[in-house]
């Protein structure tokens, strides 16, 4: 008994450990700290109370200037994006008119990631451009009762703001804060307003390289950003219901905190998407990965000239044989559309020497040689090397019957027609 008694003095002499008595006695001096106040919102964060305290809520209003550095670029730089530019990368004609000056900076902190009526955003942060500055104003529900004055508030700085930038807003934040607006019986006025995802556009660059594309990787990896005193995304709803029952905001600083630097990451990326593609020759995005998601993204938007003007830079480099093919591909179809037969020749010919399984690049080139180059006996060697290579699978039971072979079959019986062998 007097060996466990010692063995216990001995773990309360550690430093840090407490005694029941001692635990009972901090636990009562914090609960007592908590009904007077002491760490609610007011006291913790630096803000002001919006309307009276039972009708209104909690804001927070801060001023960046234009130089502040957000990682590798600085916050001004959103208001030299070319329309062009986030036209091009939001995969969207529509935000050829788009100007940072009249745009919205848009994330909310909400209950959960289900969205619905039972979703609620406590914190909205809206950042824009106000004169030499970026503005930030971070909006907070101190309980339920908050969410309508808040609302109204928004609505007013929403007036007139005629693009919202946003990270998966088309697909969480805007649909969540139109069913808090509809809740209220209030309209919502960003309807009307373009949307540009930043989400979607990091995806269409930087996603072969990184895979993952959420806001933090793009940050480390793109903006050079690194946090400090964060907080994970997953922990925040519970912050927020754990404040709702202690009163306790301490733990809510690292919320804000996290919070105010995704708004700051929407216009620094902005500012930085548009740097880049303003480099000629692609120079702006140094990984070739890179470089081949925009000529995928040309390709897509039917910029045929510049995929070929950018594919052929890619192909100078001492690219992998993976992104070596598919620029050769869209390259291909690119010159095909523009009907340069002779470049459209030259790539799939290319394609073939460094992918001799391409079927695509059999076909292309053999409906070429057939009706534009008229080079029959070209063609048909084509697709008699297809169709052997394609029976030969079958035979060895790689496939049934692989795709593409009655195709070729057909066409070669048509191409010996015309040369009199039928």
């Amino acid at each position: 008994m007097s060996e466990l008694r010692d063995k216990l003095q001995s773990l309360l002499g550690r430093e840090g450990l407490m005694s029941g008595a001692e635990w009972r006695r901090k636990t009562e001096e914090i609960a007592q700290r908590r009904a007077s106040g002491e760490f609610e919102i007011d006291r913790v964060v630096s803000g002001e109370l919006v309307g009276e305290a039972n009708a209104g809520f909690f804001l927070v209003r801060t001023d960046f200037p234009l130089d502040t550095a957000h990682g590798n670029v600085t916050l001004g730089e959103a208001l030299l994006a070319l329309p062009e530019h986030v036209a091009l990368s939001a995969n969207d004609a529509d935000l050829r008119d788009f100007t940072a000056e009249t745009a919205i900076f848009l994330d909310t902190e909400t209950t959960g990631l289900a969205g619905g009526s039972g979703t609620v955003a406590f914190l909205v942060g809206a950042g824009y451009f106000d004169g030499a500055v970026f503005r930030l104003e971070q909006a907070f529900m101190r309980d339920f009762d908050d969410e309508e004055p808040m609302l109204r508030y928004l609505d007013r700085l929403f007036q007139g703001r005629d693009t919202v930038v946003t990270y998966n807003g088309k697909s969480f934040d805007i649909p969540l804060l139109r069913t808090r607006f509809i809740q209220h019986r209030m309209p919502f006025c960003l309807d009307a307003a373009l949307q540009y995802d930043l989400l979607h556009a990091a995806r269409r660059f930087w996603k072969r390289r990184l895979g993952d594309c959420g806001l933090t990787n793009i940050e480390r990896e793109i903006l050079a950003v690194r946090r400090h005193g964060d907080v994970s995304s997953a922990e925040i709803p519970e912050i927020w219901l754990n404040y709702l029952r202690t009163r306790d905001a301490r733990a809510l600083e690292a919320v804000f905190y996290h919070h105010k630097m995704d708004i700051l990451s929407l216009a620094a990326l902005a500012g930085r998407m548009s740097q880049s593609l303003s480099l000629p020759q692609g120079t702006g995005f140094a990984h070739l990965e890179d470089r081949l998601s925009l000529v995928r993204l040309h390709f897509l938007q039917k910029h045929y000239r510049e995929v070929t003007e950018h594919g052929r830079r890619l192909l100078d480099e001492e690219a992998e044989p993976g992104i070596r093919c598919e620029c050769l591909y869209l390259m291909g179809m690119a010159c095909k559309r523009l009907q340069q037969w002779y470049d459209m020749e030259e790539a799939w010919t290319l394609l073939l020497t460094e992918r001799p399984s391409d079927l695509v690049a059999r076909l292309e080139l053999a409906k070429h040689f057939e009706h534009r180059a008229r080079n029959l006996l070209e063609a048909e060697r084509l697709c008699a090397e297809t169709v052997q290579f394609l029976e030969t699978r079958s035979a060895l039971g790689t496939d049934e019957l692989p795709l593409g072979l009655e195709d070729f079959r057909m066409r070669l019986e048509r191409i010996r027609r015309k040369l009199g062998r039928g």
